[in-house]
């Protein structure tokens, strides 16, 4: 009698080993073709990126996240695909870095696994850093049709931003320094630049030329137009970083391939 019971207890090892076998084996054919369609996709956003005159620097990486990965395929539809650019050339402008998050992306099982058709996103939200360069040139072409202004230095930390430059006070032209605030504009495509105090940087001046200063701060103020961003984006919010402007930016209805 009791061997039966062995018999039993065999067959039923046995079957929980084939079954945690299937299970590996699914799973290891799932994180395979994750890998796949995560090498095509970063090559058709490389395709899109450069369709629209994006220079790159480095080839873009990208992350289709969730699992299982195959059940998404099969719908055709993702939650969530991370996008990682770094050193883009985009117009006048560079951006050192780029991540965008995608959400509601849409695409065909074919067109992922096998690196070509649309890829298209409900919403997509990017966080850009934005080079210094672009910035500086623009703002003091424009402060020259104001008043002489050389030497024209911005650089940010820990969200502040500090100008440098080299002004007219008091019939004379004088190094400057001061701090001041950068928002996004209600267009989402300019950010302002507004002076808010100065003071002579290395230089002693007397005391009443502090109100002239004063004055000359509130002269300061401008506002500079981006190239457009890539996808579209429209830009929210602004933080100075050492790097260059960090910029969030969010569109709606993307397409990051085809």
């Amino acid at each position: 009698m009791p061997r039966p019971k062995r018999r039993g207890r065999k067959a039923l090892i046995v079957l929980l080993v084939l079954l945690l076998v299937i299970v590996g084996l699914l799973v290891v054919a799932d994180r395979v073709g994750a890998s796949v369609a995560n090498d095509k996709v970063a090559q058709q956003v490389a395709v899109q990126a450069r369709k629209n005159d994006v220079k790159l620097g480095q080839e873009p990486t990208a992350e289709i996240t969730g699992f299982p990965f195959l059940t998404q395929v099969a719908a055709g539809k993702y939650d969530k695909i991370l996008v990682h650019m770094r050193d883009l050339q985009a117009q006048a402008y560079s951006v050192p870095k780029l991540d965008i998050t995608a959400t509601g992306v849409h695409a065909k099982a074919s067109d992922v696994l096998n690196g070509s058709g649309t890829i298209t996103a409900d919403q997509v939200d990017g966080r850009a850093t934005i080079g210094w360069g672009y910035l500086q040139q623009t703002a003091k072409d424009q402060l020259k049709q104001k008043i002489q202004v050389d030497d024209l230095t911005l650089s940010g930390t820990g969200g502040n931003l500090t100008v440098h430059l080299t002004v007219p006070v008091l019939s004379q032209q004088v190094k400057v320094v001061g701090t001041a605030k950068v928002t996004a504009a209600d267009d989402h495509r300019s950010v302002v630049v507004s002076v808010k105090d100065l003071k002579p940087d290395g230089t002693k001046l007397p005391s009443y030329a502090q109100q002239a200063l004063t004055s000359l701060a509130q002269q300061l103020t401008v506002n500079v137009t981006l190239p457009k961003l890539p996808y579209g984006l429209k830009l929210y919010d602004i933080q100075p970083a050492s790097d260059g402007l960090q910029v969030e930016a969010r569109a709606s209805d993307v397409t990051l391939a085809g």
